[in-house]
């Protein structure tokens, strides 16, 4: 028999399945290709090349963003000098972006939607370099069977993913869909290849609707062969099209007889004042709603992150969800470029803290939202907000520093106060910026912040405790202090939980019986008294802990975060 052609494709390590590199790998497989997907863990790069060294690809993809772009690029210039002979191609943000710079380190630079690229490629019908996509294709069905074998862990998750749709019709300046050709550097070749592109309606990346009888198939598919209790459609905006007869009534026409597996999706504030839509996302088994807020002040999201949204659509969106029975997540962004707005508003530190101030008061108010989200900003060079950074000094670099996950410290410069659009013409003097020692307290604020930001939202005025906390912590952060800020907020706060502490510390002993663990446990029993299903929440604390080799703040993020996730949000009557 013939040796079939192998292909390879990766990504960086993610709890989440990759949904990309599951439909490449599905086109492969309908082309008759063997496929293999590998995901890099921390970069590290050495299980990466015994795969290649032990399957013997005869290509190889790597899905590419910003963040780790170095590391994927350095790594590739190695596999190319051992394995001249494989051809190498990079699809996804950094390389739709940065085409010019990506196609320098592989074979294949393939911008925007890669289903038809990644084609050419396979059958051979394309020349090396650049490839830009001139039309959409159907999403090829997933191949997470090849997925699933070497990945077990993702198989028996019982929260999948699937997207329905690739494309926003809203313009996000931290988002890549924000971005049009004119915002990339590259050839006049490359430009005109760019302008005779079809179906790309002025974007970089083109709205591309999958039928409801794929998604259908998927789901089924997952139904009868994965423990699946939990659907995520990943769409950026889940439900757009709610015309009669369109993707979301067919859906709630089918979906629950066809497939019958609860989801949670994404939307924006504005498509929850059609009560069509919440109606027939609930009729078709959805049940929570990621909602993003990103910032607590209107003038910033106008003016610097292009949402246009009043107070008054997010707090009646949310008793209108909570209202429909959803479950709803919100995210926010913290550490944003404060200070260059038209009108004044609250800088670095005290405007993360609005933002949590705006979630308990929502929760008071609403009822919602169940769980708080919260990532700091990183300024993406080719989106519409790297620009604006640059404008107006709050970030020179050229990505280098930008960490590749929303989970760490800012690499932004930030003001001492507000100045206003007048901000450009000053930007250059030293004096207006804080100085290198205040730069650093704010920076570790915003991230300590970050980390708990969930834990305060389950507070009762969690915002005063995170400003108590924060104001004391100076530039490190114990469990201890922690343990005992909280315990004095609820003392004062809210007297009716106190006891919920002691009965955390009664437990300690059927828990753990490793000193350490104990007195981590006894230092945070405020905390996890405060959460929902607590005792829970401390073991996926120690487990993660002793994964990581450390219980530290990040894990105690980390498993809190999770924890929500599996135990409060994703939660339904099914499970």
């Amino acid at each position: 028999m013939a040796k079939r052609n192998r292909v390879l494709l990766a990504a960086s390590y993610s709890v989440i399945e990759p949904l990309g590199l599951l439909h490449l790998a599905g086109l492969a497989r309908d082309l008759g290709w063997e496929r293999k997907i590998h995901l890099v863990p921390n970069h590290d790069f050495e299980s990466f090349f015994e795969k290649v060294k032990d399957f013997k690809p005869d290509v190889v993809g790597f899905n590419v963003y910003t963040g780790n772009h170095l590391q994927l690029f350095q790594a590739f210039e190695k596999l190319k000098k051992d394995h001249p002979n494989i051809v190498t191609v990079v699809g996804g943000p950094h390389p739709t972006y940065f085409p010019v710079e990506s196609s320098k380190h592989v074979d294949y630079a393939v911008m925007s939607e890669g289903f038809g690229s990644f084609r050419q490629i396979l059958e051979g019908k394309t020349s090396k370099g650049i490839l830009i996509a001139n039309k959409t294709e159907p999403f090829p069905h997933p191949d997470r069977e090849t997925f699933y074998k070497d990945y077990p862990d993702h198989g028996k998750s019982k929260i999948k993913s699937i997207i329905s749709m690739t494309g926003c019709p809203y313009r996000c300046t931290y988002c890549y869909n924000s971005s049009t050709p004119e915002d990339i550097s590259v050839s006049h070749e490359v430009a005109q290849k760019m302008a005779k592109s079809l179906g790309m309606g002025g974007r970089l990346f083109p709205h591309n609707v999958r039928t409801v009888e794929a998604v259908l198939q998927e789901g089924e598919e997952l139904r009868e062969r994965w423990p699946t209790e939990v659907i995520y459609f990943q769409d950026d905006v889940f439900g757009f099209d709610e015309k009669e007869d369109g993707f979301l009534e067919k859906l709630a026409q089918r979906w629950p007889s066809e497939v019958n597996i609860p989801f949670h999706a994404q939307m924006r504030w504005e498509m929850t004042k059609s009560d069509r839509r919440l109606e027939k996302i609930r009729a078709a088994g959805g049940f929570g709603l990621t909602l993003a807020i990103e910032s607590s002040n209107p003038s910033i999201r106008k003016e610097v992150l292009s949402r246009a949204m009043q107070d008054e659509l997010v707090f009646e969106g949310m008793e209108k969800v909570i209202g429909y029975g959803f479950k709803v997540r919100t995210e926010q962004i913290t550490g944003l470029p404060y200070g260059a707005t038209s009108e004044k508003t609250l800088m670095n530190l005290e405007a993360d803290l609005e933002l949590l101030k705006y979630n308990v008061e929502l929760k008071e108010k609403t009822g919602g939202p169940t769980m708080g989200w919260a990532s700091t900003l990183a300024p993406y060079k080719g989106t519409k907000l790297f620009g604006y950074c640059q404008k107006y000094g709050y970030y020179a670099g050229d990505n280098d520093d930008v960490p590749d996950t929303f989970f760490e410290r800012s690499v932004l410069k930030f003001l001492k106060e507000w100045i206003g659009p007048k901000l450009e013409q000053f930007k250059n003097d030293p004096e207006i910026w804080l100085a290198p020692e205040e730069l650093e307290r704010y920076r570790d604020q915003n991230a300590e912040l970050r980390r708990k930001f969930s834990f305060f939202v389950e507070v009762p005025k969690g915002h005063i405790l995170a400003k108590n906390y924060l104001a004391n912590g100076k530039t490190s952060y114990s469990f201890e202090q922690l343990g005992k800020a909280t315990e004095i907020h609820l003392k004062t706060i809210e007297p009716k939980l106190i006891h919920k502490i002691q009965e955390m510390r009664d437990k300690i002993p059927q828990i753990t019986s490793e000193p350490h663990e104990q007195k981590c446990l006894f230092e945070l029993a405020p905390y996890f008294g405060c959460l929902p299903k607590g005792e829970l929440a401390a073991r996926r604390f120690l487990k993660y802990g002793q994964e990581n080799g450390e219980l530290t703040s990040i894990v105690l993020s980390n498993a809190t975060r999770h924890h929500l996730y599996d135990e409060v949000l994703y939660a339904h009557e099914k499970n």
